[in-house]
This record gives structure tokens, sequence and C-alpha cells, in this order.
């Protein structure tokens, strides 16, 4: 997705490779970006970034600005 087609929903998102062990954030793996909006609703979070990794079956990177609550 191109900076001119992304919606304005403060949202970062990229593709390519995903830094599992580097990223510090909270994140959840996941089929769709809907299913990213999805968790953070359900869960009470923040969605602040999504990375389309293109590897099947659970392609999307969903990342949250907090931790949830235990």
């Amino acid at each position: 997705m191109t900076q001119e087609n992304q919606p304005n929903d403060d949202i970062e998102r990229v593709e390519g490779d995903f830094d599992f062990v580097g990223e510090k954030r909270y994140w959840l793996p996941a089929a769709s970006e809907d299913h990213c909006r999805r968790i953070a609703r359900k869960r009470g979070l923040t969605l602040v970034k999504v990375v389309n990794t293109k590897k099947q079956p659970l392609q999307i990177i969903c990342i949250f600005g907090e931790f949830p609550d235990e």
C-alpha cells in the first residue's frame, strides 16, 4: 500500500519481514487487518502498526501501543 492509498487513521502499515525478537511492544499475528482491529477493540488496546509479512497462514502482525492488563 502506498502512502497515497493509506487511510488517515494513525495506523502505520508496512510490508516485509517482522523482527519478533526485537519488537518490544505487544504484538499478535492475525489473518487480516480487520482481525487486528477486532482484537484491539475486544481487548481495549490501541492498534499502532500493521505489518504484512506475506507469509501464510497468519500473514499480518498487529502491533499495539500498550500491553493488555493481566
